[in-house]
């Protein structure tokens, strides 16, 4: 402490972050203790997680290959043997990732997707330990393509996207019915799948999920104070913060970036500028950059029309103040209900008062340069005239003595 103290001097900012790096070391753990390999299969290697480590084996199912992986654990094709015989996707934690806070959040991510029957939620059949002792828990096998790439892939239009959004909606308001905010909403955790020739969406991967109220049960869902759990182009300005005051506006907000993309084919954010960005400039962007309309980003490149009513509604869910936002997913979906049926809807265009303050809380220190310089002109202006009066009077009161 007197070291840094003695170096820091009076920048509180400084010692702030000295002392924070000093406690992650403390608290670092023997992680590179583990092979690689480990290390490999945590980033998410394809190759390392289909020919590192043996599959692992679960009484009861025939893990035939791994079909996909996330932050912490990896999704395997599987036959489940018993009490039915069918296809199944098997969740198991990663190698090397069965610290007590990832178990915790898994364990958490099976009761969440166990609480949950609705038609555009994957189904959880069942879940225990493997023989290894890693959790697993074996869901409705999901076969289809991420809501984006379908969209993409059959040519559709606007109001058959919307349909597609509103089935997304309608599954996300059931976790919220359920206590459960979901917090990863984006193409890849949407899927499309076709039964008898009709596209039904599947909502996936509540491996993030929060509960709004605390489990009962007492145990952890798991949010570490300072931890970005999320992705970035999709994240709503309050998950951006410290991530411990979120609510199912959350998800409203990430609905709008989905919807927004839906309709312009780009995130609000693009995802190529914020690549690489440091965690300062990403927060900065999510919580303070100004969202412009899906139809102006999508000119020239969308054939698609985009109503102003439809930009009104994503403008409305991609609120920064979720005060301003719609207050639960029923409303954003209403609103699109409304738009369809070619009624009235609730979203507006932001009033002109409310536009400039939200420009001058952005920019206040120009905007406090340029109040003085106007400030300075306004009065060497008045001073001129003044001086410009006080001469003409004494011309015309000259003129007056000599005549």
């Amino acid at each position: 402490s007197r070291f840094i103290d003695q170096h820091c001097g009076g920048d509180a900012g400084l010692r702030e972050h000295l002392l924070g790096l000093l406690d992650a070391h403390q608290n670092l753990g023997d992680f590179l203790a583990s092979p690689p390999t480990l290390i490999n299969a945590i980033e998410g290697d394809d190759t390392i997680v289909a020919s590192g480590p043996a599959k692992p084996t679960v009484d009861g199912y025939k893990l035939i290959e791994p079909i996909g992986h996330g932050g912490m654990g990896v999704v395997y094709l599987a036959q489940q043997l018993r009490p039915v015989r069918r296809q199944v996707a098997l969740k198991v934690i990663k190698p090397g990732m069965d610290s007590a806070e990832v178990v915790a959040r898994f364990e958490a991510e099976r009761q969440t997707l166990a609480m949950m029957n609705h038609l555009n939620i994957a189904r959880v059949f069942d879940g225990g330990t493997t023989d290894q002792g890693y959790p697993y828990f074996a869901m409705e096998l999901v076969q289809g393509l991420p809501i984006t790439d379908y969209c993409e892939q059959h040519s559709l239009g606007t109001n058959q996207r919307l349909e597609l959004f509103r089935q997304v909606c309608r599954g996300v308001q059931h976790a919220h019915h359920k206590g459960i905010i979901h917090r990863d909403i984006k193409p890849s955790n949407i899927i499309v799948v076709q039964h008898d020739d009709v596209a039904t969406i599947k909502v996936i991967d509540f491996g993030i999920a929060k509960a709004i109220q605390s489990d009962p049960s007492g145990s952890p869902f798991v949010t570490i104070q300072g931890q970005w759990i999320g992705t970035p182009a999709y994240m709503s300005p309050e998950q951006a913060g410290n991530g411990m005051d979120i609510d199912t506006r959350s998800d409203v907000y990430a609905l709008g970036v989905l919807l927004y993309e839906l309709l312009s084919d780009r995130t609000p954010l693009d995802q190529t500028r914020i690549h690489g960005l440091g965690y300062a400039e990403l927060q900065r962007l999510i919580q303070q950059e100004p969202v412009t309309k899906p139809s102006s980003i999508a000119h020239g490149a969308v054939p698609r029309p985009i109503p102003s009513e439809l930009d009104w509604i994503a403008l409305r869910a991609l609120e920064k103040d979720r005060s301003r936002r719609y207050q639960s997913v029923a409303d954003l979906a209403a609103d699109i209900d409304r738009y369809a049926a070619n009624q009235p809807i609730s979203a507006c265009p932001p009033s002109l008062l409310y536009s400039a303050r939200k420009f001058a809380k952005r920019n206040l220190v120009p905007l406090a340069a340029a109040s003085v310089v106007l400030a300075a002109l306004i009065i060497g202006s008045s001073v001129s005239v003044w001086q410009a009066i006080l001469a003409t009077r004494a011309a015309e009161q000259a003129e007056l003595e000599q005549s």
